[in-house]
């Protein structure tokens, strides 16, 4: 049925093609493994990039890779390094139509194709970055063209993006037989700053018109301040009492949820880093993804996570540092999920977004258990997909 829709669309639209105006912000997410907040390093971002770690490019190709070759696209795109090596390895027509002046790119070529995308009447921005990248492009285009972002950053809590690369087909296929509704999301981003003193001002910076799809389509984050304070003290009380810290090798995530809930049997993690905890107390804090992995091979160890409120996300938002390689060398790995009931009730699944598949223990059916409160457990649908 899918390949009898794409012909038929074909057919129709042969002289008409979907015009996508397409960017990379190259160094989009360079800062995840490494334990930093943002890519706000940009100097170091660069000479990552430029040295070979191009981590928006790998995802880009996946999303690409997932378009079918019959849908009839032209891709209005960018010079090099905003995207056209990539788009190279492709069929699809396309249109090259800005090249940035300098070799490292900034904020000013993003802007700059967006209103290059906005002559050429484009009929959808697609975009590779995170939530500065979602913000430049909200600056230029406003509500005027739907947009969609190939998740790349570091945090993106923003609600413009797709929740995999590889969900980028599916979503396609519908916009181009005018099947979806697009609707205002919010654009968000943070103080990387204040951020890096584990203190969120997160900040809204205006709206961007996204096609909706349920269940490839992130959402904006969703706060969990309501929580109270007996609810974390509850949950830490069963941490104690059932998962035999004192006696494990324990990544601890990040996120409030997980600070409050540790802060309140007097361990003092980092609120928004990844800290290692060994025989009672915190040994490493704040530890990027090459230190967890030599921490963690081949041992048995305790992951304990908390979900982003609104979009489900237990890794690969945030905490980028527990990474497909440091779970797949450990000798074994457990996961414990917390969550007060008021998030769990802003998420449709729990999510994963990793470079490669992993054995997530103790699902059954499609879902594992959160931890909600003193001996309670909330069975959730988690979605195990990896970015492959």
């Amino acid at each position: 049925m899918p390949d009898e829709k794409l012909n038929l669309t074909f057919v129709l639209n042969k002289l008409v093609l979907f015009k996508v105006g397409f960017l990379v912000n190259p160094i989009a997410g360079l800062g995840g493994k490494k334990g930093w907040k943002g890519t706000d390093l940009i100097e170091e971002a660069w000479e990552y990039f430029e040295s070979g770690e191009q981590y928006s490019f790998g995802r880009v190709k996946k999303a690409l890779s997932s378009l079918s070759p019959n849908l009839p696209l032209i891709f209005y795109y960018c010079d090099n390094p905003m995207g056209a090596k990539i788009l190279e390895e492709f069929s699809f027509e396309k249109d090259l139509v800005y090249t940035p002046l300098e070799e490292r790119t900034a904020a000013e070529d993003t802007q700059e194709a967006c209103r290059v995308f906005l002559e050429k009447e484009v009929d959808l921005i697609l975009f590779v970055g995170g939530d500065g990248t979602a913000r430049d492009v909200a600056s230029v285009i406003e509500d005027k063209i739907p947009t969609l972002g190939i998740p790349s950053g570091v945090k993106m809590f923003s609600g413009c993006f797709l929740y995999h690369p590889q969900d980028l087909g599916e979503i396609m296929e519908d916009l181009v037989a005018e099947e979806l509704i697009t609707a205002a999301e919010d654009v968000m981003d943070v103080n990387e700053a204040l951020f890096r003193e584990n203190k969120v001002h997160a900040t809204l910076f205006g709206h961007l018109m996204v096609p909706q799809k349920t269940g490839l389509i992130q959402g904006g984050k969703i706060s969990s301040s309501i929580t109270s304070v007996e609810t974390y003290e509850a949950m830490a009380l069963e941490l104690k009492e059932e998962h035999d810290l004192n006696e494990s090798n324990v990544v601890l995530g990040t996120g409030s949820t997980v600070y409050h809930v540790l802060k309140a049997i007097n361990v003092e993690k980092t609120l928004l880093g990844v800290d290692f905890f060994e025989n009672g107390k915190i040994v490493n804090r704040d530890v990027n993804e090459q230190k967890l992995f030599e921490l963690t091979k081949d041992k048995d160890i305790t992951i304990i996570l908390t979900p982003i409120g609104g979009q489900g996300f237990l890794l690969g938002r945030g905490n980028q540092q527990i990474s497909s390689r440091v779970l797949i060398n450990a000798r074994s790995i457990k996961f414990v999920i917390l969550s007060s009931e008021q998030k769990l009730e802003t998420i449709d699944q729990l999510e994963l977004d990793l470079d490669s598949p992993i054995n997530v223990p103790d699902i059954r059916n499609g879902y594992i258990k959160v931890l909600t409160a003193y001996h309670q457990y909330k069975l959730t649908k988690i979605n195990i997909q990896s970015s492959d």
